[in-house]
């Protein structure tokens, strides 16, 4: 089977910074500063890059497309081949890039995520003018926090989920998070596919704790909605809290440390934390906590690779995020200081929860890469059994700087 993956921004730029500052590994290469402040790579991009990997590897032709700061390229990663549009501007953390238009004949199925303007309308109809089949990947429902960023969702939402029924079916995370989108209302449930995240078992996994597994734990990137103010006042207000470890960075973290001193919450900023890192903090902590406080979170991939190394959890009871930390956890109200003080007691006092290479068992038998790539290649060989009607006059709609969008 011959698949096409989407990518919006390249997974693998050069000298793009660790995790925990939202972004991801680095490609071998040379990139000038201004170019490397511009890579943005965030959880979609690792979970396409991942996802296209594995599925190459059970013997299918994939494709990576993607768009970059940089000069356009094709080259090999394994056996993924990886195709790079040059990108002429990001808008509203959405690229300019005419993705849609380096689809190589023939495919049998394109598969690209939800909620990019100007790039998932047109892969879509671009798509549907061949009668390739599609698949929309839903990760998430934006959540903007600027006045500007809910005006463009806004508009966003009037439009651009009209092209979803495009395509033949929606991948989701969760069906409960799909069913609480509004971007989705518009899809039948019967065309929704759950396809979770993954985790690599050989990476994240049980071992010697290197301490006394007596301090909690935050790993992502700081910003609003990840709600990691609503834990220090938490903690602030508990006896008797173990430690926070903070695992990442972003705009939030000067006005977050200023807090937790103002608080008093005994909590250590780490920055940013190498992948290889990560494992032995998830091991070496009583309880990975994930406070986000709105439907920006939709799965959780911290919450996996923590249970994976044997570390319970405490997260928001979110759609999507609650069925993810029911494997080994405690859930707490979005947003709400009191409920979440209230599970991490209940947490830390509960000697009952599932810990140890028992609940990594159970995490890579639902979430392992492999066990993932599987479900989606089932996806994909449903959806390539029909092929859609073919969209008639289609024409290219002009955009600025002479990019186009292609439209029915």
């Amino acid at each position: 089977m011959r698949v096409t993956i989407v990518s919006p921004f390249d997974p693998m730029p050069p000298h793009a910074p660790e995790r925990g500052s939202g972004d991801g590994p680095a490609r071998p290469g040379s990139a000038s500063p201004r170019d490397a402040r511009r890579a943005h790579v965030g959880g979609v991009e690792r979970v396409l890059h991942r996802m296209a990997l594995e599925v190459a590897r059970r013997g299918h032709e994939v494709t990576l497309l993607c768009s970059t700061a940089g000069p356009g390229s094709e080259d090999q990663d394994g056996p993924l081949r990886v195709v790079r549009v040059r990108r002429a501007a990001t808008l509203m953390r959405a690229p300019l890039a005419p993705l849609a238009q380096h689809i190589a004949p023939g495919e049998d199925v394109v598969h690209v995520p939800a909620t990019y303007p100007l790039t998932t309308e047109a892969v879509l109809r671009s798509a549907a003018s061949r009668r390739v089949p599609a698949v929309l990947d839903f990760h998430f429902e934006p959540v903007p926090a600027s006045l500007a960023g809910r005006a463009a969702g806004q508009a966003w939402s009037a439009w651009g989920p009209r092209s979803y029924p495009l395509a033949g079916l929606v991948v989701v995370r969760s069906l409960a998070y799909a069913r609480a989108a509004p971007s989705l209302r518009g899809v039948h449930p019967g065309l929704l596919r759950v396809v979770p995240n993954g985790v690599d078992p050989e990476v994240f996994r049980p071992g010697a704790a290197p301490g006394t597994q007596d301090t909690l734990l935050v790993v992502g990137r700081l910003v609003p909605y990840k709600g990691v103010d609503v834990l220090l006042r938490a903690l602030a207000s508990m006896t008797g809290a173990p430690p926070l470890l903070v695992a990442g960075d972003g705009p939030e973290r000067p006005r977050l440390v200023a807090l937790a001193r103002r608080l008093g919450v005994d909590a250590r900023f780490l920055g940013r934390v190498p992948d290889e890192e990560l494992p032995a903090l998830y091991r070496a902590a009583r309880l990975t906590v994930l406070p986000s406080i709105n439907r920006q979170e939709a799965f959780g991939i911290t919450l996996i690779e923590s249970m994976a190394c044997g570390t319970p959890v405490v997260a928001s009871r979110l759609p999507g995020v609650a069925e993810v930390a029911s494997l080994a956890g405690v859930l707490a109200e979005p947003g709400d200081p009191a409920s979440l003080a209230a599970a991490l007691e209940q947490a830390l006092r509960n000697d009952e929860l599932p810990r140890g290479p028992a609940l990594a068992r159970a995490v890579a038998a639902r979430y392992a890469w492999p066990v993932v790539a599987g479900e989606l290649v089932k996806v994909y060989e449903e959806v390539a059994g029909s092929r859609p009607a073919k969209v008639e006059k289609v024409m290219p709609h002009a955009l600025a700087g002479g990019l186009s969008l292609l439209r029915a």
